[in-house]
């Protein structure tokens, strides 16, 4: 059969009779068009996770559709064929090392199934991908459908383009009230995971414009009604890739774009010695002389879009360095570098402004992957891409004909550029897809032997046989699995939407009590879950206090703790899930004999998977503050034994307690929360001045904040520092005039220093947002009982009244008596 366009290769023609081989085969064409053209578009709003899980599930699902069709196809042709080469092993060694790796992983669920924000390096997904590889490998042989591929891919990636353009001049295609109506968001991930991902159809598309073809095999230069069309969209491709990149301004974006155009015009001008025609160097040469431009001036056009943060550079070789130590051969497991991060950070990062931050991945693909992957899994990788890289220089060098030799020019553009964004950015799953589809591509056309099994070989049949049931059965399941997943993570998006939209804590927990039915391995539902079930205890005890009550809140807190521990049983490794059950254990402390102690010992190990997290530290400190409390509720016990048992509680208590903000202010120096606990420890222990001296250091840090400030004049009245105090607490009514409390202990002060009519001013305040409360108004009319004493003494007594003489005579201090 003819090639054809791309569209002709992939829709069916008329008046042509196809046998059922052969609408496999369009099945097969289909599914490898269709992957090119839709994985940089493909997202779904109805899931949390709208881009990544959803390219992942359709990856998967077609490429598993494609190989039945190969399978099946092959099994009615009764033959079967696989191209020769030593690629093909080096692909099936990493697929077998990126097995190992995941195996040994320290969350197997994310390496081999993957979660948000590490779908591209899921187990499933580069086993797909490997699947898509053969099928490309073997079904697209030819100049011509090789470069029919490249055509959809550039299609795919222009609307995204300009999609991702639209985004950010606010213009949203499928509406507000949802996750794609921002700005930032676009169909590859950030808007800088875009920019470079654009970068590689861009330079193809450059590439596409200077190559010089002939014949009907480069779709680009072919004469038919399609022609125009595929000219008109690679030229936008270069368009629009040089608007968003002058829109993002991203160094890497212009490094990208800047190698790729140097290295197809070198190696084309290389090759045929000769200069093109200057219409042709229209595209590679704007391309070249801008991203020369922008890499040293800002562009004029960038518009102010979120900045995205990454690990440095150092920061994440230190990290990988570490990570190795502890999990040299391995790993920790691909789409581990989140625990990583979380282990072995620098303590240095506590005092940047992203302190709180846990990063997914580091600076670079490579960077992260040598952590993820180990010796092995990087090892494999490199030698991918050095057995790739050879493989295209080869034929570069040796080929000879014209259209192959071009086609592998668009290749070795595409595909380097891919690798050396792996190397300067992080991959999002359309990275991932573009690396191994060119990869796919360059096997394929380069394969010109195959291994060839017919119907003469008695077995053939039976193995095929039994192969494609396997297939089918695996489809079928995969593809329930996979729907199951995606159902779960659509029912998790209308949890979070309902709570934070109607605060429907109980909508909330049937929608993750379904999540977590469809998918139980998800740690994230169920952790969540646990926290929607503590809040629900909460609600119940603000409503009510009665016997019932207090029951149903009683099993709302065993839910929740029972919850937290099945995320943590799912996934130990993950410090979130270990500081959830600590938080829960914290929260029920007040009622919950024992939990204090759990509440400790999860910390604990919360901060053995991130030791510099100052956080925790704090929390700790705090609940040895609270048990020095209870402690204290026996301290004026009248059994002395234990009296004596109090006191040592409060003391120890309180010395833990600071150890421990100590350490928390050792990691972070700048942590107000820590000092100002300590402060109040230091109080607790009756040091006030230490206490003092910590709280005006927060205050030195933060003077905007009114509860450090009232702590602090609090402290100041105890250690008799009324005009410090009273200026203190003057200073945050006149800041936060609602501020009850504060009115309550300035009206003392000014009690205490006869200004009555400001004291009462100041509790007539307090009563204004305190109507019904009756102390508020007894205090009021003391106070102004004592006003009206002080202003109006009783009269003195009358010189005729009898005074009684007392019984013994009144003496001085010296022993005089006094004479009457």
């Amino acid at each position: 059969m003819t090639e054809g366009t791309p569209l002709e290769n992939v829709l069916p023609q008329p008046k042509r009779s196809l046998s059922f081989s052969s609408i496999l085969g369009k099945v097969m064409d289909v599914c490898i068009m269709g992957l090119a053209a839709l994985i940089p578009l493909w997202f779904l709003p109805i899931t949390l996770d709208a881009i990544e899980l959803n390219k992942q599930t359709l990856l998967a699902i077609v490429a598993l559709i494609g190989v039945v069709a190969w399978v099946t196809k092959a099994l009615i042709d009764r033959e079967f064929s696989l191209t020769r080469s030593w690629l093909h092993l080096v692909v099936l060694f990493f697929l077998v090392g990126y097995g190992v790796t995941s195996w040994f992983s320290v969350d197997r669920y994310i390496s081999f199934v993957g979660n948000v924000g590490q779908m591209q390096w899921a187990f499933l997904t580069i086993i797909s991908f490997v699947a898509l590889y053969f099928l490309i490998a073997n079904r697209f042989r030819s100049a011509e459908k090789v470069q029919n591929v490249i055509g959809w891919f550039i299609g795919g990636s222009l609307l995204a383009g300009i999609y991702g353009i639209l985004q950010i001049f606010g213009i949203y295609l499928f509406g507000s009230g949802n996750v794609a109506a921002s700005s930032a968001f676009n169909t590859v991930g950030t808007v800088n995971a875009l920019a470079t991902f654009l970068t590689i159809p861009t330079v193809m598309a450059a590439a596409l414009s200077l190559a010089e073809c002939s014949g009907n095999v480069c779709f680009f230069c072919r004469s038919s009604k399609w022609s125009k069309m595929w000219k008109g969209i690679v030229y936008a491709m270069v368009v629009v890739g040089l608007a968003y990149a002058c829109i993002i301004d991203f160094w890497v974006v212009w490094a990208a774009l800047l190698f790729g155009t140097v290295l197809f015009a070198g190696i084309f001008l290389l090759k045929n010695r000769r200069m093109p025609s200057m219409i042709r160097l229209i595209a590679p040469a704007a391309i070249a002389v801008l991203s020369v431009i922008m890499l040293f001036a800002p562009s004029p056009f960038a518009s102010r879009v979120p900045a995205e943060v990454s690990p440095s550079i150092r920061h994440s070789w230190l990290i990988a360095q570490q990570t190795l130590r502890d999990h040299s051969i391995f790993g920790t497991g691909p789409g581990t570098w989140l625990f990583d991060y979380a282990k072995y950070r620098s303590v240095a990062v506590n005092v940047s402004q992203f302190w709180q931050l846990r990063f997914e991945r580091g600076f670079s693909a490579v960077l992260t992957m040598v952590a993820m992957l180990g010796i092995v899994g990087t090892t494999l990788w490199f030698m991918l891409v050095g057995s790739a890289g050879a493989a295209l220089g080869m034929r570069l060098v040796k080929g000879r004909n014209e259209e192959d030799w071009t086609t592998y020019l668009l290749l070795t553009t595409g595909w380097a550029t891919t690798v050396l964004l792996a190397f300067l950015y992080n991959y999002n799953l359309a990275h991932h897809f573009a690396f191994w589809l060119f990869l796919a591509l360059l096997a394929g056309l380069s394969c010109k032997n195959a291994f060839s099994w017919n119907q003469s070989k008695p077995w053939l049949k039976g193995l095929l046989s039994v192969l494609m049931i396997v297939l089918a059965v695996t489809a079928v399941s995969a593809m329930w699995l996979l729907g199951q997943r995606l159902a779960a993570d659509v029912q998790y998006a209308k949890a979070i939407a309902v709570f934070q939209q109607k605060n429907d804590v109980d909508a909330s927990i049937r929608y993750l009590e379904s999540a977590t039915a469809l998918n139980r391995m998800n740690d994230v539902y169920h952790r969540n879950l646990s926290q929607a079930h503590l809040v629900k205890a909460g609600q119940i005890l603000e409503k009510a206090q009665d016997a019932d009550a207090k029951r149903k809140a009683n099993d709302e807190v065993i839910l929740a703790v029972d919850t937290a521990r099945r995320a943590v049983d799912i996934s130990p490794s993950n410090v979130d899930n270990i500081s959830n059950l600590a938080t829960i254990y914290q929260s029920i402390m007040s009622f919950t004999q024992g939990a204090d102690e759990h509440a400790v010992s999860a910390y604990r190990q919360a901060l053995s998977l991130e030791p510099n997290n100052p956080i925790f530290m704090n929390e700790i400190g705090k609940i040895f503050v609270l048990r020095s409390d209870a402690y204290r509720t026996n301290i004026n016990d009248k059994d002395q034994a234990k009296k004596d048992e109090a006191t040592k509680g409060v003391e120890a208590s309180l010395e833990e307690a600071a150890n421990w903000f100590n350490q928390s202010t050792t990691a972070k120096p700048d942590y107000a929360a820590a000092h100002f606990n300590l402060g109040l420890v230091y109080e607790r222990q009756g040091k006030l001045p230490d206490a003092i001296r910590k709280l005006e250091e927060v205050l030195s840090v933060n003077d905007k904040d009114v509860n450090v400030a009232f702590q602090l004049a609090i402290l100041y009245y105890a250690n008799k520092n009324t005009e410090a105090a009273q200026a203190l607490f003057e200073q945050i009514v006149q800041r936060t005039p609602e501020f009850a409390n504060a009115r309550w202990f300035l009206a003392s002060i000014y009690e205490e220093a006869g200004q009555y009519d400001k004291a009462i001013e100041q509790l007539e305040k307090v009563k204004e947002t305190n109507a019904d409360n009756q102390t508020v108004t007894a205090r009021i009319e003391q106070i102004k009982a004592n006003k009206n004493a002080k202003e109006n003494p009783p009269a003195p007594v009358s010189a005729s009244s009898t005074t009684p003489v007392p019984e013994a005579p009144i003496k001085t201090t010296d022993g005089a008596t006094i004479k009457r």
